[in-house]
C-alpha cells in the first residue's frame, strides 16, 4: 500500500460525472437557466482565434476590466482562479493548519466543510435562530485562539439571507485584532435586489479582509471556470505565494472580459431571473411553504415533505432540481 495521509480515507466526495446536458431546466446547481442571446454568444464565438487555444493565457486585461468593473486602482488586489471555490481552497492553504477552527455559519456552503477535512481543522458553526438569521455577535463570541479563518458567504448558501457590509463591520474589526482572516464569499451578491452592496470596498479599510466573486452565477459562465478575490495589497502579497502558474484558460480570459465588456446582458438576467422568481414564490406561497432568500433558487415544501411536488417534478424529463436539503428548525428533510 501506498503511503498517503490516512485521513483522507474519511472525506466523502460527491461523484462529478454526471452529464446534466440532456436536461432543458438545470434546477439543481444555481446555473443560469436560459441561454444567451444570440447577439451576446455569437459576438464572442468571433472573437476568438486559435492563439487562444495554442498558446498559454494572457490574464493582464481580464484584471484590468475586473478593477474597472469594482472601481479599484489596479490590478495587484486581484487574485484569479478557476473557480470561486479555487479561491477557498486557496484560503485553506494560506491560513489554516492541522488542529486549528475554522468559523462559518450552520448551515453552509458544503465545501467549506470538505476543505477543513482535507486540512484536518475543524468546522466550527454559528447556527440560525428560528428567524432563520445569524447572529454577527455570535460569530464574534465563538471566536478563540484556535480560529484560523472566518468564513462568511453573503448571501448565504442554502438559505439565502443576506447582510449589509456596515453590519459586519464589527465582526471585521474584532477578527483583526486577533489577527483573523475573513473571506467574505459573494458568488450570489448580483441577485440581491435594490443595488447590493459589497464588501469589496469596505474590505480595503481592514488588513484582513478578503472578497471572493465567481463568473459562474449572475454571469452564467458556469463552464468556464473563473473566479477571483480581492483585497489589499500587504494581504495580496502572501495569497500571490499561491498564484496558479496560469490562472485560468485563454478561452476563459477572452470570456470573462466579453462578459464585462458587455455586462447589459448580465443586468437583463439578474432582472428577468428576480422577476420571475418572485411570481413563482406568490404563486407557490398560496399552497405551499416557500422561502425566498437574495440567491437564484427558492426552497419549497408541502406538507407531506413534498412527496407530491417531487412526484410531480419526476415526470418532467427534462428538469432537475436539488432534493433532500433540510430547513433549520423544520423536521421535514426534503
Amino acid at each position: 500500500m501506498i503511503k498517503y495521509k490516512s485521513h483522507l480515507d474519511n472525506i466523502y466526495r460527491k461523484d462529478p460525472h454526471v452529464d446534466k446536458s440532456k436536461y432543458k431546466w438545470r434546477l439543481d446547481q444555481s446555473e443560469r437557466v436560459s441561454g444567451y442571446s444570440d447577439e451576446f454568444f455569437n459576438g464572442f464565438i468571433n472573437t476568438l482565434k486559435d492563439t487562444d487555444f495554442i498558446c498559454y493565457p494572457y490574464v493582464k486585461e481580464l484584471k484590468e476590466k475586473i478593477a474597472k468593473h469594482h472601481n479599484i486602482s489596479g490590478i495587484n488586489n486581484i487574485f484569479l482562479t478557476p473557480g470561486s471555490d479555487q479561491a477557498i481552497s486557496t484560503m485553506f492553504d494560506l491560513c489554516v493548519e492541522p488542529g486549528s477552527e475554522v468559523l462559518t455559519t450552520n448551515p453552509c456552503f458544503p465545501m467549506y466543510n470538505v476543505y477543513s477535512e482535507l486540512y484536518q481543522a475543524k468546522l466550527k458553526s454559528v447556527d440560525y435562530n428560528r428567524n432563520l438569521e445569524w447572529s454577527v455577535n455570535d460569530m464574534i463570541k465563538s471566536i478563540t485562539d484556535k480560529t484560523s479563518l472566518i468564513i462568511i458567504a453573503n448571501p448565504n448558501n442554502p438559505i439565502g439571507d443576506y447582510k449589509k457590509p456596515s453590519e459586519l463591520i464589527d465582526l471585521f474589526i474584532y477578527a483583526q485584532e486577533k489577527r483573523i482572516p475573513v473571506l467574505v464569499d459573494e458568488a450570489y451578491v448580483q441577485f440581491v435586489p435594490s443595488h447590493y452592496e459589497t464588501c469589496i470596498t469596505k474590505g480595503f479599510k481592514f488588513q484582513n479582509v478578503v472578497t471572493c466573486r465567481t463568473f459562474s452565477k449572475a454571469l452564467g459562465g458556469a463552464g468556464v471556470r473563473i473566479g477571483y478575490m480581492i483585497t489589499n495589497r500587504p494581504f495580496m502579497e502572501r495569497i500571490e505565494k499561491w498564484r496558479l502558474m496560469h490562472e485560468i484558460t485563454g478561452v476563459a480570459a477572452k470570456f470573462g472580459s466579453y462578459v464585462l465588456d458587455n455586462y447589459s446582458e448580465v443586468q437583463s438576467y439578474v432582472d428577468s431571473t428576480n422577476y420571475e422568481k418572485q411570481l413563482l414564490i406568490e404563486k407557490l406561497s398560496k399552497k405551499y411553504d416557500v422561502i425566498g432568500g437574495h440567491c437564484n433558487w427558492i426552497h419549497v415544501n408541502d406538507k407531506n415533505d413534498n412527496e407530491f411536488i417531487c412526484s410531480v417534478l419526476d415526470k418532467c424529463e427534462d428538469v432537475t432540481y436539488r432534493a433532500g436539503v433540510s430547513v433549520p428548525y423544520d423536521e421535514r428533510t426534503n
